[in-house]
């Protein structure tokens, strides 16, 4: 089951980069979700946003700013007790920039929501 919910989150997740709506993917989130950001443009700091509000202005803050991007299907999937991990590709426009990375983002699961997100995405050169 921890799979499959961590699965339909992902896929929301995608939806909502694609088309910068990301309800669905927020009605996953538990009410004290955990979003942390340890890499990228921010390396050596840890961003974290706690609760629904924090990472729906984060992500409305990012649509507004015109960011897209389309993630590639999983191609690795690694999961134990409480954790579900993605590795995927994503490509198009962050910042006003052409993007392509290659990514990590990890999906606590607690009583079939997601309680806390670890997202790692990186420039391919």
């Amino acid at each position: 089951m921890q799979t499959h919910t961590a699965q339909q989150a992902f896929e929301y997740y995608a939806q909502g980069w694609a088309t910068a709506n990301f309800q669905l993917f927020m009605e996953m989130l538990t009410d004290d979700v955990v979003f942390w950001l340890p890499v990228g443009k921010q390396r050596n700091k840890t961003f974290e946003y706690e609760g629904k509000q924090q990472i729906m202005a984060r992500l409305q803050a990012r649509s507004s700013r015109g960011d897209r991007l389309v993630l590639s299907s999983p191609d690795q999937v690694t999961s134990n007790a409480v954790t579900v991990t993605f590795e995927f590709t994503s490509q198009g426009t962050v910042r006003n920039q052409p993007f392509q990375g290659r990514n990590l983002i990890s999906f606590d699961i607690k009583d079939d929501k997601i309680s806390g997100i670890r997202e790692y995405f990186g420039d391919i050169d």
